[in-house]
């Protein structure tokens, strides 16, 4: 395995207990987060990514970044949640505390 492969990470977040959450006004502010994303954490790339009404589903590259991956997805759950909660979003819980690499 090359160093750049080991770089690229496929990821999946839940959705708490897997409820269909992502629809509505929470898919613009789960769209909005991608495109924070990267400016929080300078170098990093988003391959790609889909948005189900359950999970979200992501390739990033990390090769010109310093941050791990926990912390580049709780950074990204957290502020989904924050912008979720201004919007209205009453549940306490929107994600699930693990998430899945492919």
């Amino acid at each position: 395995m090359t160093a750049h492969s080991e770089s690229i990470h496929q990821v999946i977040l839940y959705t708490s207990e897997r409820k269909p959450l992502l629809e509505g006004s929470l898919l613009s502010i789960v769209e909005q987060g991608f495109k924070n994303l990267p400016r929080r954490f300078p170098g990093l790339k988003i391959l790609g990514h889909s948005i189900h009404p359950d999970r979200v589903e992501m390739s990033l590259d990390l090769q010109r970044l310093d941050e791990d991956l926990p912390r580049i997805l709780q950074s990204f759950k957290s502020e989904v949640k924050n912008l979720a909660k201004k919007d209205g979003f009453a549940s306490h819980n929107l994600w699930q505390w693990t998430y899945e690499e492919k």
